[in-house]
């Protein structure tokens, strides 16, 4: 791996291109001229795919230290971990050069997303995304012990609420919940840092925090689901690439690995690209039969379902649910109060509305329960969502 002292923050384009070839000039045949693309995202980091002409040769990620998901060292340090632990496993591409406030990532390969709710299924097979989430989920998870630890300290209160939440309970998912940083994040267009904060304050003072989080009607049943993994938590089609070579997949992206119950990773992907708004019953069902199977875990039919509705249970906490929304920021469980990112006439905004958000994790979770109890409304929750079946 190279070494350079420069630093890419502010740079344009032609620097960047300039910092890659560079980068590149070890194993290429010389120094590639390369295109630059700003696939950045909207938590902080700045990240470039640089091309020559079509092909993706390399990524180059510059930490930006202004946004929620990169201002935070307990951030710096669980992303460098994870990606030492993927990289160790093969499953991260290596680090061919590293400067005093970037990095440069060998390309793994080409895009498969035929557009952001769905993968091209000739480049990805589900069997093979299945197969892939699988091999994620097989990792080491000893890395993250002490540094889930470290997040607890960080704020006394936040820690008193969890000191007896199971471990595949949804509290302990960072990117919604903001355990390690205060800052949960908050979606489209990430409101600031002292945003988030504010608004994990006021979900501390409403009690919404820790009502949803440790409510025993929205944590996992099954054992699949349950046990503890190396969760990607943004398992999506522009996060996967293919070795145009060896039609091998990979996933990319690691600002929010850690690890947590492997439902955790299902969550999104149902309401992104793999729930009921995007694929059929048998897609679903297939697609979960061949992920167990990969991971080396009972796959008939009872083990299907069981970890089916776990998923769709999870849909309702899950990073795009009701504490942090990320399609348009909103924070549904803030209803009753007013909070920064609250929209008027369309989020309740005094304690006189009803539902509040406390009220919300009541009705939902009998809701849920009453889902759980009852095998038609199972089969309707699997067939057709449970947001859809709990509207219907």
């Amino acid at each position: 791996m190279k070494n350079s002292d420069i630093k890419l923050l502010g740079a344009d384009n032609a620097l960047i291109a300039q910092t890659a070839a560079e980068a590149l000039a070890d194993s290429e045949a010389g120094a590639p001229a390369l295109s630059v693309k700003d696939i950045s995202g909207n938590s902080g980091a700045k990240t470039y795919v640089c091309l020559d002409g079509d092909i993706p040769r390399c990524i180059v990620k510059v930490q930006s230290g202004g946004g929620i998901m990169d201002s935070h060292p307990n951030t710096a340090a669980r992303v460098s971990a994870a990606a030492t632990v993927m990289r160790a496993e093969g499953i991260a591409p290596p680090v061919i050069m590293k400067g005093a406030d970037f990095h440069v990532e060998a390309s793994a390969g080409t895009s498969v997303m035929k557009d952001f709710f769905h993968f091209d299924e000739a480049l990805a097979p589900p069997a093979a995304l299945a197969e892939l989430l699988a091999k994620l989920h097989a990792l080491p998870i000893d890395w993250y012990a002490p540094l889930k630890d470290q997040f607890l300290k960080r704020d006394p209160t936040i820690a008193t609420i969890l000191k007896d939440a199971p471990e595949h309970a949804p509290c302990w998912c960072l990117p919604w919940t903001g355990l390690d940083t205060g800052m949960p994040v908050l979606g489209v267009g990430n409101p600031n840092a002292e945003t988030a904060k504010k608004i994990l304050a006021l979900e501390l003072e409403t009690g919404v925090f820790g009502k949803i989080m440790l409510h025993p009607a929205f944590q996992p049943t099954s054992e699949a689901a349950r046990r503890q993994v190396v969760v990607h938590n943004d398992f999506k089609p522009d996060n996967v690439l293919r070795d145009p070579e060896t039609g091998a997949l990979t996933a990319i992206d690691y600002d929010l690995v850690q690890v947590g119950p492997a439902v955790m990773d299902f969550g999104l992907p149902y309401m992104m690209w793999l729930g009921a708004r995007f694929t059929t019953y048998e897609f679903r069902q297939t697609f979960i039969r061949d992920y167990l199977s990969a991971a080396g875990l009972p796959s008939d039919d009872a083990d299907v379902k069981a970890m089916m509705l776990d998923c769709e249970v999870n849909t309702v906490v899950a990073f795009p649910g009701l504490l942090s929304n990320i399609y348009d920021a909103e924070v549904p469980l803030l209803r009753g109060v007013k909070h920064p990112t609250a929209k008027a006439g369309v989020e309740a905004g005094s304690p006189d509305d009803s539902p509040t958000g406390l009220e919300l994790v009541d009705l939902l979770a009998e809701a849920v329960q009453k889902v759980r109890a009852d095998e038609a409304l199972i089969d309707r929750a699997l067939r057709d969502g449970l947001v859809v079946t709990l509207f219907n």
